[in-house]
Parts: structure tokens; sequence; C-alpha cells
């Protein structure tokens, strides 16, 4: 099996190397990995037609990840994407993932996320995708490891997506350093939580040589609300992993729910 995986933290984030190097030692198949060159949070599906786009071959950044064939390209996410079964850099994928975000994907700020965006460009071209997203608590080490856990675990969900039409498995992993503290897999809904309901912006009065004032952009974690542990915001901060499958709208839902229970 071809795997393609893609992120939108961009080819630096340790979070896409580590989640290609589990599924490749997992034995799921051969993995490609195409990120941005720089981070690209945030662009949800924007290709960007008009960007000069560019590929150069990337080397592993660590032994762990080696012999792992990876590029950046000058682009966004969907783009990679793009990439990735276009240019010829490997055999056309049979799967995409995506990942591992550094943060939620939850609620309705799905919409905003590059890396639901490029999981969602994969689905839309008839391919089985998962999207990673783990909890960022803005201290302390990320627990990559538990996210690549819970992406291998629920790999084997792909083959149930594949004929099914466009649709995304969106997985958000709480932020535990230990996987024996995961409480479990759940299938949850998308919460009303919308991000801009805690953002604050500061803009500088005093303009730079050019003209420019300086903005600064703030998320005010105190507003956070409480969350139904049905939905992924919820589920996450209950400690269990959340699999929300996302479709377009008018598509068929899917209830994973029996499935979960292998897990």
């Amino acid at each position: 099996m071809q795997i393609l995986v893609v992120n939108d933290d961009g080819i630096e984030s340790l979070g896409i190397w580590a989640l290609a190097a589990a599924l490749r030692h997992a034995g799921l198949g051969e993995v490609l990995i195409v990120a941005p060159e720089v981070e690209q949070s945030g662009t949800s599906m924007a290709l960007g037609l008009r960007q000069a786009l560019s590929l150069r071959r990337v080397a592993a950044p660590a032994p762990a990840y080696a012999g792992i064939a990876a590029y950046a390209l000058r682009g966004t996410p969907v783009g990679c994407v793009l990439a990735g079964m276009r240019a010829g850099l490997a055999p056309p994928p049979d799967v995409i993932v995506t990942g591992i975000n550094l943060g939620l994907n939850s609620g309705t700020n799905i919409l905003l996320s590059g890396t639901v965006g490029a999981a969602m460009m994969g689905a839309l071209w008839g391919l089985p995708a998962m999207a990673v997203s783990q909890m960022f608590t803005g201290e302390g080490a990320m627990p990559w490891g538990t996210a690549t856990w819970a992406a291998v675990k629920a790999f084997p969900l792909l083959e149930r997506l594949r004929g099914h039409g466009p649709v995304v498995l969106n997985v958000n992993v709480p932020y535990l350093h230990e996987i024996g503290e995961v409480r479990g897999f759940r299938q949850t809904s998308i919460s009303d939580f919308f991000y801009g309901s805690i953002v604050e912006l500061a803009v500088d009065p005093s303009p730079d040589d050019e003209g420019r004032h300086p903005v600064a952009l703030r998320y005010v974690r105190e507003r956070v609300p409480v969350f139904d542990e049905t939905t992924d915001d919820g589920a996450v901060r209950a400690g269990y992993v959340s699999l929300t499958p996302l479709v377009p709208m008018g598509a068929a839902p899917l209830d994973l729910r029996v499935a979960l229970a292998d897990l």
C-alpha cells in the first residue's frame, strides 16, 4: 500500500515525521511525505493557483526517519496532495494521512484547517483519508507517541471508507504522554466551538517605517467553554481519542461505532 503523508505545519514539524515513521514501522505500507516548505496553518483547501510552486527533496532530520522519501513544496497543503498525486514522486497513493497537527482540529474550526483540507482533497479524489491532530496545551513537550499510536490503531478503519464517497476520518488525540491514560476511542459529532470567540487582536498604534501597524493575536484559553463528551472537543478533553467522519454537505453520514469495538 502506498501512503501519502501531508501536513500544514510544514516539513520541519516533527509531527509529520513521527507519523510517517509510525505508519512505516507498523508495516502498513510505503510512505511518501510531501509537506509545505513553511507553515501553512489555517489555509483550509486553498491551492494558490497563481503562486510559483516548486519542489525540493528533503533529507530525514534524524536517523529514526532514515529512508523515508520526503519533499517540501513551496505551496499549500492541498498543493502537497496535488504534487503527491500528479508529480510522479512515487506510485499513486492508495490512502492519504495528514498531520500530526500541532493542536486540535475540532468544532467548526475544521473549516479553516489545512490538515483537514488536505485530507478532504484526497477524499474528493476517491481515496480513504484520515486527518490526525493532537491537543496542544501551550507548555511541555508534545506527546507525539500517543498520537502515532492512535493513528496506527485507527488506520484499519480507512478500508471502511473506501467506496463510500468523499469522507475524511478526523482524529483528535488528547494531550496525554502515557497511552495507558487514554480512555478509548469515540465516534463524535462536531462541536459548535468557533475559535474566533476566544481570540483577541491588539494593534500597535505606532506604525513601522512602511506604515504598517504590527498586530498581535492571542488565544484566551480561559474562555474555552465546557463541551459535551459526545462532541469532538468534549471527548478529547475527557481523555478519549475522538473519531469524526466528515463528509461534504448532502453526502450520506457514516457510522463507525461498531468498528470501534475492535480498537
